[in-house]
């Protein structure tokens, strides 16, 4: 049986001194992988120093357990994957072609690799994306996101095998699967055609074919007979004109097109495949928008279906570390392994609770009967805290868009910001250079980190139950009742870590739905005990 020797510089890398909670982290991993185990759950909030613990670990593994061993790390989230590569210098870090400069054609690695393809040159010489694709290849530790890694897993798994790697690292691990099952999901809408450069007489012509479709089965055989042909020769027209285009802006216009259309092609094409084989785990959702539109969502119900065959049988020892794991049974169902196979930790906050109080009042319940008047009431206490830290920055946790736009319809205040799908990033930096700006968000529950002056605050408007409305919802419960309130329990534990980084810092957190009541009193057993410790009741 391996032990920790004397020489902790062996483990320890970097000559820094571990914290007494990642030497924990460390002897319990070396226990399990003793014990036979391939799936480690590390469930530690935020603070825990979780990434200083994997490189720890990858260390102990290269001196006893293989001395060629190659790592991969994957997150969430770009701010996240910077913070790594930021921290270890060593760490091969890997991100999508747009975000590397072409200099033969002064764009981006994506777009100047689609001009090379269209006026048949070689590629170039010194290509920032291939050298970091290959350092990602060839190198012990590697790094990338979520997205660019599934898209290698799934459409080029080559890519992640020929690293031959031993040891995978999913950080924020809680939302993988989600992840997983959203990169692998088919949609169709007018907004959707327009991205594929479709003429208005066709996005009109296509919208009315989508109105029409009431079943999985008639989408796919619109998409594989009619649909799929139509994008492939458009793309084939759009490559032959780039040749003749000397503007940028057009030439650009054009190769997003290509992109979009190469995209959906994959998808399009796996979707169709795929449900030949697990029909049972397809379910279709048909929306209607205020417009009128219809937009349809085909997704998987579970992506635990082929995550074994993608991903884990790839690795010898694959490491889940995050906030909210919260349940061994819940998590090794949905991402599809073994319990035998798996040791479960859960580690607690070493931050003072009296810098991270969450402060419950019951101003009335945001489900969708009583959302407007409760929303009445929660406006007088949303202000008294606005104006409670009216020189601090914060933000509001709203769950959903229509919420935030009764806040911004109700409350005229400065210091509100606001944000779409597409500007998410660009209005969170704008937020964070006021000196008190406060964002109000459907979506920064997870993966963002307001840390010190940038969030002395927060506030949840609503409790995140998954959209009862949707279809796959509706199916996940019907096949396991208590994935609901596992995924919501998993969403505020993750909201309350955006504030409160480190040991040092220090915000209040409000909870203004009395749906959280509720979800405690019959939860209580997924909360962990450091965000139970922290609840004050307001009267």
């Amino acid at each position: 049986m391996v032990k920790i020797n004397d020489d902790i510089n062996i483990y320890y890398p970097l000559k820094l001194k571990p914290r007494l909670q990642q030497v924990e982290m460390l002897e319990k991993t070396i226990k399990s992988i003793n014990n036979g185990k391939k799936y480690i759950l590390i469930n530690a909030p935020t603070g825990s120093g979780k990434s200083y613990y994997a490189i720890m670990f990858f260390n102990w593994y290269k001196n006893f357990i293989n001395t060629n061993a190659k790592f991969d790390i994957i997150t969430n989230s770009k701010i996240l994957q910077k913070q790594y590569s930021d921290e270890f210098n060593f760490i091969n870090d890997l991100r999508g072609q747009s975000n590397y400069k072409c200099i033969r054609h002064n764009t981006d690695c994506r777009t100047g690799k689609e001009l090379n393809r269209a006026t048949k040159q070689m590629g170039c010489d010194s290509c920032p994306y291939d050298i970091d694709k290959n350092k990602w290849i060839v190198g012990d530790i590697s790094l990338t996101n979520f997205h660019l890694y599934n898209s290698f897993a799934f459409y080029v798994p080559e890519t992640i095998e020929s690293r031959s790697p031993n040891v995978l690292i999913v950080d924020e691990a809680h939302d993988f699967e989600s992840v997983f099952c959203d990169f692998i999901s088919v949609k169709l809408s007018p907004r959707i055609l327009k991205n594929y450069g479709l003429e208005n007489s066709d996005i009109e012509l296509y919208s009315n074919k989508i109105s029409k479709i009431k079943t999985i089965g008639s989408f796919i055989n619109f998409i594989d007979k009619n649909f799929l042909p139509y994008i492939i020769e458009l793309k084939q027209q759009f490559r032959d004109n780039l040749v003749d285009i000397s503007d940028n802006k057009i030439k650009k216009i054009y190769i997003d097109y290509i992109d979009y259309i190469e995209a959906a092609e994959e998808k399009f094409t796996n979707f169709i495949n795929d449900f030949e084989k697990n029909e049972y785990n397809w379910t279709l959702d048909i929306i209607k928008n205020k417009l009128n539109e219809y937009e349809l969502i085909a997704q998987p119900i579970w992506g635990n279906v082929y995550l074994d065959n993608m991903v884990w049988s790839k690795y010898d020892h694959v490491i889940f570390m995050s906030g909210s794991i919260l349940d061994k049974n819940m998590f090794s169902f949905l991402n599809g392994f073994n319990e035998d196979l798996t040791d479960y930790y859960e580690f607690d906050s070493t931050f003072p609770v009296k810098n991270r109080p969450l402060y419950y009042y019951s101003a009335g319940k945001m489900t969708y009967n009583e959302r407007e008047k409760t929303f009445q009431k929660q406006l007088s206490v949303l202000n008294k805290i606005l104006r409670k830290y009216n020189d601090k920055r914060g933000i509001i946790h709203t769950t959903n868009y229509e919420i935030a736009k009764w806040v911004n319809e109700s409350i005229d205040d400065k210091r509100l910001m606001f944000h779409e799908s597409d500007n998410r990033e660009e209005q969170l930096n704008k937020m964070k250079k006021k000196k008190n700006g406060v964002i109000v968000s459907p979506s920064m529950t997870s993966g963002i980190s307001f840390d010190d002056e940038f969030g002395r605050f927060q506030v949840i408007l609503k409790v995140p139950y998954p959209n009862i409305s949707s279809n796959k919802v509706k199916a996940r419960q019907e096949s396991n009742k208590n994935w609901y309130s596992w995924r919501t329990v998993c969403d505020i534990v993750q909201a309350y870590g955006r504030t409160t980084r480190s040991i040092t810092d220090y915000s209040d957190s409000y909870i203004l739905d009395s749906s959280f009541g509720d979800l405690l009193k019959f939860n209580k057993r997924l909360f962990p005990s450091y965000f139970i410790e922290a609840i004050r009741i307001l009267k």
